[in-house]
């Protein structure tokens, strides 16, 4: 049997050649971004460290020594020399409210981002998005008004507990839905939020109850869960067949348990979704094993943890152990991350650096903590290393947000997204991590914040 020659073949056979040509004679890429003569962290390990960094268009390209990725240089590649700065992954912020609630700072939506650009976020989960709002974000996105990367939090329920419903079904899970906006999770608040006052409405069990002030007693003796165990878990499930994880606002002891056993009860895949925990405010001892059965993350807030204005003084001194568990959250989970809170925490709560500071030391430099005494100096078994805090707001913040595929450490082929600071924290003293200073905040490859115009020269 004999075949007929093939004229489109050979046209197929000529492209691939001169496609693998054209191949051979443009050589390895070009970077269109080296950071040189620094100290960067890529947050994979503890000790990995390198000096410099190549990107690619959006694309983290190469790390390695001043030498080998400078050799990767052409005319055209912009370099920066950090003299001496230190570059880690761009900074993550777990729970925020950036775009809806930026208003309550006196900020517009592109302010509340310079702010946070200005301290080295990149990537903020935006904690509360409502009907409606969706559309509203994404043509600001459209517009190039969205300069953060926002991972959205759907609510299932407001602050107050009204409910809107499993309107998340419209979206696709991870998804984006305009540039950096990605459809994340299912907001739920398992006890009410705010509502119109400035005091949450924190849910503790009988327990904890019998043991407040008079102050406590008066303004939060009646609060309770909004959920029983079985309508969360229903919710839950709803989520989860909709290919959704949840992130449920608890603070007090009573609404963690009701959220860690509603997620034990609804059962696969709800778990392996990687729910998250809000606040974890006041964490009993029994409910520490919890976490784990029930795959939940806790993101916490370093700064506001007391909000003595709000919380008065109303637990007695011998309960100060389940108050800011920091410590003990981050053996007992699967993963803890950091979050502000912004802007209902303290005013500086948008600094990672801030936070990081009042999460490895026992003093607390924020002015939300007073004299009360649950809120006195932390126990040396609640502070956390300056690794462990800076991975809690990159590398395990990105996981906690599924977005560790492309964010969170400095590897090649993740998104270029990069600040520069004027110290290594890894090897500041502990005192001076405040007064780390942002360099320089890049978002996808491109300076979205510089303290000063940024050094270039040629190679």
């Amino acid at each position: 049997m004999t075949h007929r020659p093939c004229g489109s073949c050979f046209v197929l056979v000529l492209v691939v050649l001169l496609a693998a040509a054209v191949s051979v004679e443009a050589g390895p890429p070009v970077p269109s971004l080296i950071l040189a003569h620094g100290h960067i962290l890529p947050m994979t390990s503890e000790t990995a460290a390198v000096s410099a960094i190549a990107i690619l268009s959006d694309r983290i390209l190469a790390l390695g020594t001043d030498e080998e990725i400078l050799a990767l240089a052409a005319p055209e590649t912009e370099i920066v020399d950090l003299a001496g700065k230190a570059a880690l992954p761009g900074f993550i912020d777990a729970h925020a409210h950036l775009l809806r609630d930026c208003g309550d700072a006196g900020l517009s939506i592109v302010e509340a981002q310079e702010l946070a650009l200005s301290y080295g976020v990149t990537t903020a989960a935006e904690m509360v998005v409502e009907p409606g709002d969706v559309e509203r974000y994404a043509a600001l996105a459209l517009d190039g008004a969205i300069r953060v990367r926002a991972r959205l939090f759907l609510a299932y329920n407001g602050l107050c507990g009204d409910v809107h419903g499993d309107w998340f079904n419209a979206y696709v899970p991870f998804a984006e839905v305009a540039p950096r906006l990605t459809a994340c999770g299912v907001k739920v608040f398992v006890e009410r939020s705010s509502c119109g006052t400035r005091r949450p409405a924190i849910s503790f069990s009988d327990e904890v109850r019998a043991r407040l002030s008079p102050a406590g007693t008066f303004w939060y003796g009646e609060d309770r869960p909004l959920f029983s165990v079985d309508d969360l878990a229903a919710i839950i499930a709803d989520a989860a067949s909709a290919g959704f994880p949840v992130a449920m606002h608890a603070i007090g002891d009573a609404a963690i348990e009701t959220a860690l056993r509603a997620l034990i009860a609804a059962g696969e895949p709800a778990p392996s979704l990687r729910p998250l925990l809000l606040h974890d405010l006041f964490v009993r001892d029994d409910l520490l094993p919890l976490f784990a059965a029930a795959g939940a993350a806790a993101v916490v807030e370093p700064v506001n943890a007391c909000f003595v204005d709000a919380y008065d003084d109303m637990l007695p001194p011998d309960l100060a152990p389940i108050v800011r568990r920091w410590g003990d959250l981050a053996i007992a989970v699967p993963r803890i991350a950091a979050g502000s809170d912004w802007p209902w925490g303290d005013p500086g709560s948008l600094s990672p650096l801030f936070r990081l500071s009042n999460l490895v030391s026992r003093a607390n430099a924020s002015p939300a903590y007073t004299s009360w005494e649950p809120c006195a100096p932390l126990s040396e078994g609640q502070i956390v290393s300056v690794w462990r805090g800076l991975r809690m707001m990159t590398a395990d913040a990105a996981a906690a947000l599924h977005a560790e595929a492309n964010l969170g450490t400095l590897e090649p082929g993740k998104l270029a997204d990069l600040v520069v600071l004027s110290a290594n924290p890894l090897s500041a003293p502990l005192p001076a991590l405040a007064e780390i200073e942002v360099a320089m905040t890049i978002v996808g490859g491109r300076v979205a914040w510089s303290a000063e115009p940024a050094a270039a020269s040629a190679p």
